[in-house]
C-alpha cells in the first residue's frame, strides 16, 4: 500500500473513533463498567492507529534524530497492541457475567503475556528480539514477533469461546454483533502477519468498535438510563405490535407492579436511596422473569412485564415467584428500605378487541386492587 494512502486511511479511522468517543462520552450511563471499558478501547485503538501512521512516515528516513524516534514509536506501538484485545475480553466478560472477580481473574491470566511482550519490547533496541530498525530507518519484525501477534489473538478468540458457551446470558442481536466483532480485527491480524507490509489491523478494529458503538447508541434511546429497562417509548411499540400479534392467536399477558410506600422511601432517605430502590426493583424483576420476557420501566415507580404466558394459572405463578424474590432480597440485602410491590396481572383476551390503551388500563386497575386491599 502506498505511504500516504496507509495515512489517510488512519486519519479517517481516528476520525471515526473520535466521534464514536464523543458520543459515548456524552451518555447518561458514561460511569458504567461496560461503557468505561469501551471507552478505552477506543482511546487505544485512536493511540495505535496515530503511532502506525508516524512509523510509515519515519520509515526509509535515517537521520540521528530520525532513527531514536522510530525506535521509541515502535516501542510505544508493540506495548500498546496487545491492549484493545485486553479490552475486548474486558468488555465480553462483563457483558456476560458483570462479576468483578471474574473481571480482575481473566485481566491477570492474558495480561501475563502481554506484560512479558512488553519486557521484550522494550529490550529489542538491544537485542532485535521484538524488532530490529537499520542503519537506513527500515524496521523488520524480530525472531519473537509471534509472541505479540499470541497476545492479540488468543483474548480476541478466547472472548468468542465466552461468548458462544454463554449466549444465553445475552440478547440474540447482542450475540452476534459481539461475535462478528472478532471477524475484521482477526482478519486485518492474519493479513498483516502473512503480508509484509500490509497494515490494516487498527482500522478493521474501528470497523469493529463501530458494530458495538451503533448496537449502544441504538439501545441507549430505547432504555431506562436509570434501572437498565425498557423505557416508556419502546413499551409503547413493543406493546402495540404485541397486541397486534395477540389478535392473531399468540398469546400475550402482562404484569404492571408498584413499588409500595416509594414517596415514604424518598422522603425520609432522599432520592439517592429512592434511586437505589428503583434499581434494585429493576434487578429483582429482571431476575424473575425468562430471557423472552420484557421488563420496562411503566413509569415514576412502576415496572410492567411483558410474556407470551397464555394462562392465569401460570402468570399467578410468575406473580407469587416475584413476591418470593422480594421476601428473599428484604432479608438477606439489609438496605436501609425494604421493597414490596402491588401486583395487577392480566392475560390479553384477543377476541376482546382491546387496544393497548385499553388492556393496561384493565390491568392497572387490578394493580389498584392489590394495593388498596391491604398490599402496601
Amino acid at each position: 500500500m502506498n505511504v500516504f494512502l496507509h495515512i489517510d486511511l488512519n486519519v479517517f479511522m481516528v476520525a471515526i473513533c473520535l466521534i464514536m468517543f464523543f458520543a459515548n462520552r456524552g451518555m447518561v450511563e458514561k460511569r458504567m463498567a461496560q461503557n468505561i471499558i469501551f471507552r478505552l478501547l477506543i482511546v487505544s485503538n485512536i493511540a495505535l492507529l496515530i503511532l502506525e501512521a508516524i512509523t510509515w512516515l519515519l520509515e526509509g528516513h535515517p537521520s540521528p534524530v530520525l532513527i531514536p524516534l522510530y525506535y521509541i514509536v515502535t516501542i510505544l506501538l508493540y506495548i500498546l497492541t496487545p491492549i484493545p484485545a485486553l479490552l475486548w475480553l474486558m468488555y465480553v466478560n462483563w457483558q456476560l457475567f458483570q462479576n468483578s472477580r471474574k473481571l480482575k481473574t481473566s485481566v491477570i491470566i492474558f495480561g501475563i503475556p502481554a506484560a512479558v511482550c512488553m519486557i521484550l519490547t522494550v529490550l529489542s533496541p538491544l537485542n532485535g528480539w521484538m524488532f530490529t530498525i537499520d542503519a537506513n530507518n527500515i524496521y523488520q519484525r524480530g525472531v519473537l514477533y509471534p509472541l505479540l501477534a499470541f497476545t492479540c489473538f488468543f483474548p480476541t478468540i478466547f472472548a468468542a469461546l465466552l461468548l458462544a458457551i454463554n449466549r444465553k446470558r445475552i440478547s440474540k442481536k447482542m450475540l452476534v454483533l459481539m461475535l462478528l466483532f472478532t471477524v475484521p480485527p482477526l482478519l486485518g491480524a492474519v493479513a498483516q502477519v502473512l503480508f509484509y507490509g500490509i497494515t490494516v489491523l487498527w482500522s478493521s478494529i474501528t470497523i469493529s468498535i463501530f458494530f458495538i458503538h451503533t448496537n449502544i447508541q441504538s439501545t441507549q434511546i430505547h432504555v431506562d438510563h436509570l434501572t437498565g429497562a425498557f423505557n416508556r417509548r419502546q413499551l409503547d411499540v413493543i406493546l402495540e405490535d404485541r397486541i397486534h400479534t395477540a389478535q392473531s392467536k399468540q398469546p400475550l399477558s402482562c404484569i404492571l407492579l408498584d413499588i409500595d410506600h416509594f414517596k415514604a422511601i424518598n422522603d425520609t432517605l432522599g432520592h439517592i436511596a429512592g434511586d437505589e430502590a428503583l434499581k434494585d426493583a429493576s434487578a429483582l424483576l429482571q431476575s424473575c422473569i425468562r430471557k423472552r420476557d420484557l421488563l420496562a420501566r411503566f413509569g415514576g415507580d412502576e415496572f410492567i412485564i411483558i410474556t407470551d404466558i397464555d394462562n392465569d394459572k401460570t402468570l399467578g405463578e410468575l406473580c407469587q415467584r416475584i413476591r418470593q424474590a422480594v421476601e428473599g432480597f428484604n432479608q438477606s440485602c439489609h438496605r436501609n428500605y425494604t421493597l414490596g410491590f402491588s401486583i395487577g396481572s392480566a392475560v390479553y383476551d384477543p377476541e376482546s378487541g382491546w387496544s393497548k390503551d385499553r388492556y393496561i388500563a384493565h390491568v392497572d386497575s387490578l394493580m389498584y386492587l392489590d394495593k388498596n386491599g391491604g398490599r402496601k
